[in-house]
């Protein structure tokens, strides 16, 4: 994947089922998340056992899923640091079913908590009001059900609020845990 090509979930989608179906790019992309603002960077040694069962090098499939998630953290990891504020969710796109999104999201919210938990992230006591209401917030979204019959407007207006929530405030969850890091690439 191109560094300069906006990630698509689809694409990603299709590199991690050769190597492990069921693999969802949103959990792969919230853990990532997670780690990278709960610890500055993502060590591939933390991330890969929680994406795939039994991680083989070796294996041409996950060998080349392992560099197309390589190619998204670095991706998402510049994004996080870009002052132009071009971070992005990596969630199914506005032609999906409203369904599959909202299902996409609530796995993306529960690897992103996930993944700051294994980040280290600080005891409650320590972080700002801000910080914790925040958390709190993509916990209830994580768990929602979301009841969606119909996929009027008013639906798919509601979903882009809450992405774009979200958006923003993994920005400024990143910038309260991260202040002055500098990106950290894979090696």
């Amino acid at each position: 994947m191109p560094e300069n090509q906006r990630l698509d979930y689809y694409d990603v989608q299709d590199v991690l089922d050769l190597a492990s179906p069921g693999a969802d790019p949103a959990d792969a992309h919230g853990l990532m998340c997670g780690l990278i603002c709960a610890a500055g960077f993502a060590d591939p040694q933390r991330w890969l056992p929680e994406l795939f069962d039994d991680f083989n090098p070796h294996d041409s499939a996950q060998a080349k899923a392992f560099e197309c998630l390589k190619s998204v953290y670095e991706q998402t990891l510049a994004s996080l640091h870009s002052e132009d504020l071009d971070f992005e969710l990596l969630i199914p796109d506005d032609d999906a079913p409203l369904s599959e999104r909202t299902e996409s999201l609530g796995v993306w919210c529960n690897a992103f908590l996930s993944g700051l938990g294994l980040g280290g992230l600080p005891e409650r006591e320590k972080l700002s009001d801000e910080l914790a209401e925040l958390l709190d917030d993509i916990g209830q979204i994580a768990r929602v059900d979301f009841d969606l019959d119909g996929s009027g407007e008013d639906d798919n207006v509601a979903f882009e609020e809450i992405v774009e929530y979200l958006r923003i405030g993994i920005l400024f969850i990143h910038d309260e845990l991260q202040p002055a890091a500098a990106p950290q690439q894979i090696q």
